[in-house]
């Protein structure tokens, strides 16, 4: 099936790694052209500009300078994340830490729909990266719970504001990703005792939101947990 991106131009950020890098490579397979935003040079089959979705100045820079790379934007996809002091109590948690993950998973995301919006088509598509965390917690994730908890609400805010584009996240559950095997180590994720998504599953995700066939979804948030959290806590 054709998903409608051939020519269309796309910016990701985080686009070096991880889900990022699948989203890109995934957008070019469809004829898309893309241009990746990230603080590393990504894989050489992927173009990047360097930027840090914290630094205002220069993320402004570096999208237009993407832009003027793809000739114009259709969609923008916000990837870029940290986890922040993953297994730390909050009480144990340094302010310093919780405003790191806050300025990159909430404030990047505000920063980067501020400065691509005035660049996109009408009927263009931002989709942002969340997490199961928005709906789910476990102990010493209090910060990036609420960072991706604050994606969620981002995200149909600007789905009312922006009108000429549409909005959506997803919000995948463990990814196989390095930022997931720093976290929890590599025997956590090759010998999981639940089920780990790859990085290629969550970039088509991110497709089927950006295109026109999700064209009547906006402000939504897709939550790909395989179907954890609609489990009763009934002994049944």
């Amino acid at each position: 099936m054709d998903l409608g991106f051939t020519d269309r131009k796309v910016l990701v950020t985080g686009g070096a790694s991880g889900i990022g890098l699948a989203c890109a490579r995934a957008f070019r397979a469809e004829g898309a052209r893309v241009v990746a935003l990230d603080r590393a040079r990504g894989p050489a089959d992927v173009d990047t500009v360097l930027a840090d979705v914290t630094d205002e100045p220069g993320l402004a820079e570096a999208v237009t300078t993407a832009v003027r790379r793809l000739g114009g934007l259709d969609v923008v996809v916000g990837c870029a994340g940290i986890s922040g002091p993953v297994g730390t109590p909050l009480v144990d948690t340094s302010a310093a830490d919780l405003a790191a993950v806050l300025a990159v998973n909430v404030t990047g995301q505000l920063l980067l729909a501020k400065h691509t919006y005035p660049h996109l088509a009408t009927g263009g598509a931002i989709v942002f990266l969340a997490s199961d965390s928005a709906f789910v917690a476990t102990p010493g994730m209090a910060p990036y719970c609420a960072s991706k908890g604050a994606v969620v609400a981002l995200t149909r805010a600007l789905a009312v504001e922006l009108d000429r584009v549409r909005v959506n996240c997803v919000c995948p559950s463990v990814v196989d990703t390095p930022m997931a095997r720093a976290d929890l180590g590599d025997e956590a994720i090759d010998h999981a005792d639940f089920p780990v998504q790859r990085v290629e599953d969550v970039a088509r995700q991110v497709l089927f939101l950006a295109g026109p066939h999700a064209r009547p979804v906006n402000g939504q948030a897709l939550l790909s947990d395989f179907g954890f959290s609609a489990r009763s806590s009934f002994p049944a």
